[in-house]
């Protein structure tokens, strides 16, 4: 008897053991999901899937009933019943910074093998090929060796992945020959390509593992970080000196699980380049085993943005270097150069300086002393948090090195950014639908002394480039208020011939007459009359037009009905407002009585007669150079830009100052144009710094080069990944556009700019309706279909929506580094224009319409 119920004793332990299966930490592939799944139950009523999330950037998660696990031998998903340890909504991380909680499914066959979690709604991500159970059969390497493996000495240095299917060690991705165990020891042999690599390994406590080349001379290693401040490196020390170079690196790695499942299979690696002023994109093309390589240019060490499938993630890369770079879902480990220093900032990549959302709010009520205490007290916060971490964990000197300058331009970037904040502040009042949806906001005066913060320390300091934000730095050095010319001057006639000739422009001898006679009617004090009038008066002019604008073609009317207009067009404007009864405010009125005494009765009828003379010649003019106009402009106000850096820092060249000189003589190489050997040395000549004299060169040359491949095939662009892939999409998309102008508008729903740009530019579409132009539109899968389907609607012209893939090759195509981008392409197909400013409809009519002539 006793014999039976032991029987039945063992069957029951049995059969409950069968129904409360439990798997520890289970191996997965790809997840999109933030967390990681720890334990799965494999209970008789329910399966239970334990997530262990850790605090997000932005400080929340959101859980959703329409969570599902799936059989993959079959298609029936099952939802989830039951949610603990969170709720299904908006949850808030503890002080901890980490949470666990529990979400319950109908049970599964005993039979599964493998599953897959997902989230029945857009952007929920997902958790592919979670195994249930092993095929024992294929799989070599135990359990208790398997993960990623850190030095356990404090530094946490990976330089052990070791996988079910796979091993990665050196930075290479291995496959397994064969793995021996002799009680808590193994030999693990490892084989690539002929080449055979042994490893030994011994089970240790505490999770701890031995790992090494030789089986007497193993180091510890843990899969969870070490924490030891007192930890030193070899040979840790930071970058003395930032030497440029054209050179380049290779940056590889591997997505764990990544399968043919996934839709998208490219990333996009952007390098910002301080010295031409653009940020390059970088075509990452991901193989079927989740593996990726890529060699591109780079001048010199500094931190890239890195956009992939699985993430976004800053990386540490130095001409002539290779890092290896392993993505684990949602966590980074690095091999090869500056391993260490990419780890690192990993792990600082949460401690930033940044305004926060209540401040911005607060920002129309802010003096400007009031905001410099505010950025000094964000920065010191930010300091003193990446002070704590250290205390607690080791940090590179390099990775230091670059978090503080980091922190440091983001300082001065922010402080340069309280205009544009204000400005932003003022156009969303502006736009604001109802009255207490608007922002406070306070009149300051901005002063030049607010800009003291900027001293000449920065001017030559090279450690500066080792971050990214460097680019963005220059950029808002550029157009900081105390250096910025809001409103240049107009050219008189004899300056516009003096810059066109400097360009090596022919003028006709009617044009060169027109100039000559332009002297009777621009004489110095007739200028300095305007120019004085134009510093009084040039806000509330510019808002005249912008506020009287929807009034202007009836001006045009009836002007025809006067017998003798005004000569100036305002005056015309305020007599046609008196006929339908708008008064002007007291400002314009000013305005008006300034103007209407601006010229003396003698220099109004010179310029009659001068008008009457040489009017068709001076609208010939305006429309035939229209294109050098934007390209003088820009001259002008970069001349203007490094006279008040000189005056401001005391100083006439630095290493910052040739930064932004090489900047805008890049600029030049938008559209594919270069500089003759004459104008090229003129250029190097204004630069002080070798490099750029050098790297100037190397720019005009490659976009030479460039222009010659255009000749045979369109819109090449230099650098490529895949080229082919990236040109073939393009010209498939354009095919049934041949003969025809194509202007081409990358844009999103959820972009604002855009979205001004498309409605700026409609009358335009009406007027060129029957002339061979094209306007083409292109977004990505971030426009919901829903909502793009419903936009362009309202649209008219070409659409296309591409995937992330397409998307990317364009991206790579045409360097877009933010939208909207606008691309001219010619009748032949040619790209013309691959980077157009928004130009307004006057202007982009008579640059369609040379277009449809030629």
């Amino acid at each position: 008897m006793k014999k039976i119920v032991y029987i039945l004793f063992l069957g029951l332990v049995s059969s409950y053991a069968l129904a409360q299966k439990s798997i520890e930490n289970p191996e997965y592939g790809l997840a999109t999901y933030p967390g990681e799944i720890t334990k799965i139950e494999m209970r008789d009523t329910t399966t239970v899937l334990h997530f262990k999330l850790e605090k997000l950037p932005w400080g929340y998660f959101h859980l959703n009933k329409e969570s599902y696990i799936k059989d993959l031998s079959g298609d029936i998903k099952l939802f989830t019943i039951k949610l603990t340890g969170a709720e299904f909504k908006r949850n808030y991380f503890p002080k901890s910074g980490e949470v666990t909680y529990q979400l319950y499914f109908p049970p599964l066959s005993k039979t599964v093998k493998t599953i897959e979690f997902g989230v029945e709604k857009k952007g929920g991500g997902g958790i592919y090929d979670i195994v249930i159970q092993e095929d024992e059969n294929s799989i070599l390497l135990p359990k208790k060796l398997r993960g990623n493996w850190l030095l356990a000495d404090g530094s946490n240095r990976w330089d052990y992945g070791f996988k079910s299917k796979h091993a990665i060690v050196d930075g290479i991705v291995w496959n397994y020959k064969s793995v021996d165990r002799n009680g808590k020891k193994y030999t693990i042999s490892l084989e690539k390509n002929g080449e055979v690599k042994t490893v030994y390994a011994k089970l240790g406590n505490n999770g701890i593992v031995g790992f090494g080349n030789l089986p007497k001379s193993l180091q510890d290693y843990s899969i969870k970080r070490v924490s030891n401040p007192d930890f030193k490196m070899k040979g840790d020390v930071p970058i003395e000196n930032v030497v440029f170079e054209i050179g380049s690196t290779t940056y590889s790695g591997m997505i764990k699980g990544f399968s043919e499942k996934m839709k998208q299979k490219t990333g996009m690696l952007h390098v910002n380049n301080p010295f031409i002023g653009e940020q390059e994109s970088h075509l990452v093309k991901i193989n079927d085993d989740g593996s990726f390589k890529i060699k591109f240019p780079l001048t010199h060490p500094q931190t890239a943005y890195l956009k992939m499938p699985t993430g976004r993630y800053d990386i540490f890369l130095e001409p002539g270097k290779e890092v290896f770079h392993y993505i684990h879902n949602g966590h980074s480990f690095f091999m090869g150069d500056n391993a260490t220093v990419n780890s690192d900032l990993q792990q600082l990549k949460d401690i930033r300086l940044s305004l926060s959302k209540e401040a911005y709010k607060k920002i129309g009520t802010i003096s400007p002393d009031d905001y410099t205490k505010l950025c000094l007290e964000l920065k010191e916060q930010t300091i003193n948090r990446l002070s704590k971490y250290q205390k607690d964990n080791f940090i590179s000197q390099k990775a230091l090195q670059i978090k503080n300058t980091e922190i440091e331009l983001g300082f001065y970037d922010m402080l340069m950014s309280y205009d544009k904040y204000r400005r932003s502040l003022i156009y969303k009042n502006i736009k604001a639908k109802n009255e207490e949806d608007k922002l406070p906001y306070e009149e300051f005066e901005v002063s030049d002394t607010y800009y003291d913060f900027l001293s000449q320390d920065i001017l030559n300091n090279k450690l500066l480039t080792l971050s990214n934000s460097f680019y963005f730095f220059t950029n808002s050095l550029m157009h900081a208020g105390i250096f910025n010319e809001k409103r240049l001057s107009n050219l008189s006639k004899v300056e516009t011939a003096y810059w066109l000739q400097k360009k090596d422009v022919e003028l006709t001898t009617e044009e060169l007459n027109m100039v000559e006679f332009s002297k009777q009617i621009e004489t110095p004090e007739m200028l300095a009359k305007k120019e004085k009038f134009r510093k009084t008066y040039g806000d509330t002019q510019q808002a005249f037009y912008k506020k009287y604008k929807e009034h202007f073609k009836d001006v045009s009317a009836y002007l025809k009905e006067q017998d003798q207009p005004k000569h100036e067009f305002i005056l015309n404007v305020v007599d046609y407002l008196k006929t339908i009864n708008i008064a002007i405010i007291e400002e314009e009125t000013k305005m008006v009585e300034a103007l209407s005494v601006l010229k003396t009765p003698e220099e109004v009828e010179q310029e009659r007669l001068f008008n009457k003379q040489f009017g068709r010649t001076v609208k010939t003019f305006n429309d035939k150079y229209i294109e050098h106009s934007s390209e003088i402009f820009r001259e002008r106000l970069n001349n203007s830009r490094n006279e008040k850096m000189q005056a401001f820092f005391g100083k006439p060249n630095s290493f910052l100052q040739d930064v932004i000189k090489m900047q805008s003589f890049s600029k030049h190489f938008e559209d594919y144009k270069f500089y003759d050997d004459d104008k090229l040395a003129n250029a190097q000549e204004e630069l002080q710094i070798p490099f750029l004299k050098d790297y100037l060169a190397f720019c005009n040359k490659r976009t030479k080069e460039k222009v010659e491949r255009n000749k045979t095939k369109g819109g090449y662009t230099i650098h490529n990944v895949e080229k082919d892939e990236g040109d073939e999409l393009f010209n498939s998309m354009l095919n049934k556009f041949k003969g025809k102008v194509v202007y081409v508008d990358f844009w999103a729903t959820w972009c604002g700019p855009c979205k001004s740009g498309i409605k700026k530019i409609a009358p335009l579409k009406e007027v060129m309706a029957d002339e061979d132009v094209v306007f083409l539109y292109i977004t990505n899968q971030t426009s919901p279909e829903g909502t793009w389907k419903n936009a362009i609607a309202n649209i008219k012209g070409e659409h296309y929506r591409v995937s992330d893939d397409e998307w990317n090759y364009l991206s790579q195509k045409f360097n877009i580094s933010g939208i909207p981008h606008y691309v001219l392409v010619n009748k032949l197909g040619e790209v013309v224009k691959p980077k157009m400013k928004y130009t307004p409809n006057s202007k982009l009519k008579q640059i369609f319409q040379n277009e449809l002539s030629k």
